[in-house]
């Protein structure tokens, strides 16, 4: 075993996705204890950090892609990642090449999974 929580997260359908996490229900090294298993809907958190691993994002793109989520607009990521406004740009344009998404919007609305 190791040190990593037991849990995993699902896709269903259309943007929903279900996190499932374990747990003995006795603390014992018995390898035969019950095990109970949760579902519950997985943060809006989660679903945006897997949007970007699936889609292979950079951390800086994962970066504009949650700065974005928060409103910021192209102004205010420049001021906030130290760089120019085309810079930010050309993060976006290699964001939606690699989500198949061309607008903020689709991308927020997919990466949320809505």
């Amino acid at each position: 075993m190791d040190s990593h929580p037991p849990r995993a997260r699902v896709h269903l359908s259309q943007g929903v996705w279900l996190t499932l996490r374990a747990a003995r229900m006795v603390e014992s090294d018995q390898t035969d204890a019950d095990i109970a298993v949760t579902l519950e809907p997985t943060s809006t958190k989660d679903r945006m950090s897997l949007f970007g691993l699936a889609h292979g994002l950079s951390k800086r793109e994962a970066e504009i892609v949650a700065a974005c989520a928060r409103g910021t607009d192209t102004r205010g990521l420049a001021q906030e990642l130290f760089v120019s406004e085309n810079t930010i740009q050309d993060h976006f344009k290699s964001i939606f090449a690699k989500t198949t998404t061309r607008t903020r919007g689709e991308l927020l609305a997919i990466a949320r999974g809505r």
